[in-house]
């Protein structure tokens, strides 16, 4: 039998990550620790501007609106 060692820190910094690629919040399973129905809070700043500069503009101006910034 081998026995593993898992450090602790490391077992911490996985579960205190805030942000994951967005590859990492398509596959199943999820990261442990992230809300399924919340995925969103999860993209890194650079992942969710890509993918909203991705949009046609009017998705972008309606998202704009709903949040109150247009």
């Amino acid at each position: 039998l081998e026995t593993a060692i898992i450090l602790v820190e490391d077992v911490l910094s996985r579960l205190c990550q805030s942000s994951y690629p967005l590859e990492a919040l398509q596959s199943r399973p999820l990261p442990h620790g992230v809300d399924p129905l919340r995925l969103e809070l999860y993209l890194s700043d650079e992942d969710f501007q890509e993918e909203y500069e991705a949009l046609p503009g009017w998705k972008q101006v309606n998202l704009k609106k709903a949040k109150g910034l247009f």
